[in-house]
């Protein structure tokens, strides 16, 4: 039996094998049958930006009275492609209403239709906004969502034709909508410049 223990970025291991791992300390992924391991769990800005994003759409999906248009998850082991051997665990995963079946009770079995990753301030920012950006898009994950707590930017990343381009990029004076959640509007002052914010350290 595999222990955690032994484990390090830049093990082999299949994606079954990943999966069986179960709970682990810090952000582990498997990029085509390579593990690897962030091992802090975010600084206090990362996380409170990653949760003020999520209550605006929660507060949105709770307002509908029978079925919401879908479904937000956070920090979820999502399986991207059993047969390239991908798993990821974003930040936001969203999951519209008619594909919630791929939701299961450990984790998502396939890509959402909104990811949304907080950028670290660290080198792994890379990862986010390139090896990220590329296997999304082969995923078919309709949006991606990089927010940049460095710059108080949010990009808008439109899958065209197999790869993403940019719809827009978001400040704190701007809203944010989409299409594919209709009157979803977040006012991105109520994030980047809430009173509440901690203090970032570059």
């Amino acid at each position: 039996m595999t222990t955690t223990a032994n484990l390090h970025t830049g093990t082999r291991m299949s994606l079954d094998g990943f999966l069986a791992l179960g709970e682990t300390d810090g952000k582990w992924e498997l990029d085509d049958g390579t593990l690897y391991i962030e091992p802090w769990s975010g600084t206090p800005d990362h996380q409170f930006l990653m949760m003020q994003c999520c209550f605006p759409i929660m507060d949105y999906l709770d307002a509908f009275a029978d079925f919401p248009p879908a479904e937000i998850s956070h920090q979820i082991t999502t399986v991207l492609s059993r047969e390239k051997q991908r798993a990821v665990e974003p930040d936001i995963a969203i999951v519209l209403n008619h594909r919630r079946n791929i939701i299961g009770p450990a984790r998502i079995e396939s890509a959402p239709d909104i990811i949304a990753e907080i950028l670290s301030l660290s080198a792994d920012r890379r990862r986010d906004l390139g090896y990220k950006r590329r296997i999304y898009a082969e995923a078919g994950v309709q949006e991606y969502w990089p927010v940049d707590p460095r710059h108080d930017t949010l990009t808008q990343l439109e899958l065209q034709n197999s790869e993403y381009v940019e719809r827009a990029v978001l400040g704190p004076g701007d809203t944010l909508t989409t299409p594919l959640l209709p009157g979803l509007a977040i006012p991105l002052a109520h994030i980047f410049r809430h009173r509440r914010r901690p203090i970032r350290h570059e």
